[in-house]
Order: C-alpha cells, then structure tokens, then sequence
C-alpha cells in the first residue's frame, strides 16, 4: 500500500481523521460497502499506529481476524486492544 504523505508520527486530532480516512478508504478499496471498524476501533488504531501505515495495516489485519475468530461483524476496540497485545 502506497505511503501517505505527512503521515510521521502525527498523533494530533488531524492526524487522527487521516487514520481514519486512510482506514476507510483501504476498506472500500477491499470491496466493503458498509463500515467494518467503530469508532472507538479507530481511535485506538490512530494512538497505537502513531500514523504509520504499516502499523496501521497490520493492527487492523490483526484485528480484523480477531473479530472473525470471534463471530463479530464489527472491529470494536476490544479487538484492537488483543491485537495490540499479539504485536
């Protein structure tokens, strides 16, 4: 996946819509039409990804299959908080 430019570290409120847009995006891209992270999901990947695309596409990986091994159509913050854990 491509890198987004001023994507260093940004932990600000902007940087945190940036995730989130990245993260939707990459979404759609996958052939979703319907959100798959909450919000909470989403804050919680921004604070532990720092900005960077490749953490942030491998704790969204990470939880993604743990909601899958759960049962759970939604990636909600427990999710990413076991991933975390696993990374």
């Amino acid at each position: 996946m491509p890198l987004i430019s001023g994507y260093k570290r940004d932990t600000s409120s902007k940087g945190s819509q940036k995730t989130r847009a990245y993260i939707q995006h990459q979404v759609r891209v996958s052939g979703s039409i319907q959100e798959i992270f909450s919000e909470e999901a989403l804050v919680a990947i921004h604070q532990f990804g720092h900005g960077v695309p490749r953490k942030i596409n491998t704790l969204c990986s990470q939880s993604l299959l743990d909601a899958f091994v759960r049962e759970n159509k939604i990636v909600g913050e427990a999710h990413v908080r076991r991933a975390m854990n696993e990374l």
